[in-house]
């Protein structure tokens, strides 16, 4: 092939050829290094790319199932910055939604009906809905595992749950005293329950009850718990009955998207089903169907019978429900959020409760801590999300904050300038979402440490957030003698 080349032309090329090789054997025998300087979020080097998650993103559906789906890093500016020299993490709060899991009884009957219309006697599927005839339910319907962890799959949410554990047993290790019992918390579901523990046997050890590494609390998920909660949505009273700006507002504006944006996908359904017709909550009921199936079985032919614009519609739908239900739109979430934030705030500023402190709770127990936090608030010559068309450039992403397994990690890094005689110290608070870094050096005017806010402005913030949102009790309309806040969080090795 160098034939026709001079002997120059040749060595050039022979020496750009055996640096393309040297190259290509670097990246591979440094893998390890690689991913663990340029890949925080524990991504793996596959297909040739390095760190999926932080590469230019093409169209990947799970990132639009809002939070049907499995747990997906967070699309965000990257990862937090290494430390400076004598700045280290020495308190770490996380509360998360539990791992993936089957539909919930009441998303699950709907679906069966749907099942029991498209394969009732003189129904003759074709088309996209063709592969019906051959297809069954993702669970057993006669005793259906509604509500329950998945097992097994790619997406198993009792495996996705270890594996977190063991992730950051990684990043904190340090800061797990193996002669001290570790306390967590978990509200009392029973999915819950299950991520806990299997989160529990990644992080402390499958010995964990055995040793007493940890100890798991349960808190019952009562409406006479007051303010003392992991599960607010379930003590405000106001916010229960409330069925205009309450609980249910959220259900009302997806209601009203969804009416518009699946006719057009019913009546081109109905064409592959004999001419039946389907309800706007019928076709979203499909649309439920490819996520959860996908974290059952792994994939689902359910996702393939709608479009890309379909997704982001049915994502937008998501967004809605969550925006108003518990999130920025609601009027009672700020309120709801500030009891977990509050409680943990204390401990942040407590310069001796060295630790880890773990929660597991519900999608719509971290909604509303978002929404205190105003992190993800659209701005405020935007106002509120509209329910007849798709808000392109909303802030407010469900598949991003509320997957399942989706997790708030908060951490307190400490820093000593020592000189001249004195040793100073201080604190600030850093904030992922599944694993997605937040500036609050920016959105909270912090500084002093790169996307950290300091310890005193944090603290002042939080404060406001209480004077602002208003006193739980007060809001909620609950009795005097309700508990007023959280008790059991409590400084770990104290």
């Amino acid at each position: 092939m160098y034939f026709f080349l001079t002997k120059h032309q040749v060595m050039t090329r022979i020496l750009w050829l055996s640096i393309t090789v040297l190259a290509s054997s670097f990246l591979y025998i440094n893998a390890a290094w690689i991913q663990q300087k340029f890949c925080p979020s524990g991504d793996s080097l596959i297909l040739g790319h390095i760190c999926p998650n932080l590469a230019p993103k093409t169209w990947n559906l799970l990132y639009h199932l809002g939070g049907n789906g499995p747990w997906v890093a967070r699309v965000s500016e990257g990862h937090f910055d290494r430390l400076p020299l004598k700045c280290e993490v020495d308190q770490v709060h996380m509360i998360a939604r539990h791992a993936e899991r089957f539909p919930t009884e009441n998303a699950g009957a709907r679906h069966l009906a749907l099942m029991g219309r498209l394969k009732a006697p003189g129904i003759h599927l074709k088309g996209r809905l063709e592969f019906l005839n051959d297809w069954t339910y993702f669970t057993n319907i006669d005793s259906p595992e509604f509500e329950k962890l998945t097992s097994k799959g790619p997406y198993a949410g009792t495996v996705q749950a270890r594996i977190t554990g063991r992730k950051l047993r990684k990043s904190y290790d340090a800061l797990v005293n193996p002669n001290k019992t570790t306390n967590f918390w978990t509200c009392s579901s029973d999915r819950d329950v299950a991520t806990a523990r299997n989160f529990a046997d990644g992080f402390f050890g499958s010995s964990w009850e055995e040793q007493l590494s940890a100890k798991l609390h349960i808190i019952p998920e009562d409406a006479d718990r007051g303010a003392d909660t992991l599960t607010p949505g379930d003590t405000c009273l106001r916010y229960i009955e409330d069925k205009a700006y309450g609980h249910d507002r959220g259900y009302a504006e997806l209601a009203k998207w969804q009416e518009s944006f699946t006719n057009p996908i019913a009546e081109r359904l109905a064409e592959d089903a004999g001419g039946l017709s389907f309800s706007p909550l019928e076709v979203y009921g499909m649309m439920e169907m490819c996520g959860f199936e996908i974290l059952a079985r792994g994939s689902s032919p359910w996702c393939d019978i709608f479009t890309q614009q379909e997704w982001l519609d049915f994502e937008y739908g998501r967004d809605l429900l969550h925006f108003y239900r518990a999130g920025p739109g609601n009027d009672y979430a700020g309120t709801m959020g500030w009891l977990w934030l509050n409680a943990t705030t204390a401990l942040l500023a407590n310069d001796d409760a060295i630790g880890v402190y773990f929660s597991f709770v519900h999608d719509g127990d971290i909604v509303p801590l978002l929404a205190t936090l105003g992190i993800l608030d659209e701005p405020k010559n935007a106002g509120f999300l509209p329910n007849d068309r798709v808000k392109t450039d909303r802030k407010w992403k469900t598949s991003d904050v509320v997957p399942m397994g989706g997790r708030l990690i908060f951490e307190r890094v400490t820093c000593s300038n020592t000189g001249l005689g004195q040793n100073l110290r201080r604190s600030y608070v850093r904030l992922s979402i599944n694993d997605g870094v937040v500036d609050l050096e920016k959105s909270m005017l912090g500084g002093g440490l790169a996307r950290s806010v300091g310890m005193t402005q944090w603290k002042k913030m939080v404060q406001e957030k209480g004077e602002k949102y208003g006193n739980f009790k007060e809001v909620c309309g609950l009795s005097h003698d309700a508990p007023s806040g959280i008790s059991f969080l409590q400084p770990q090795y104290l």
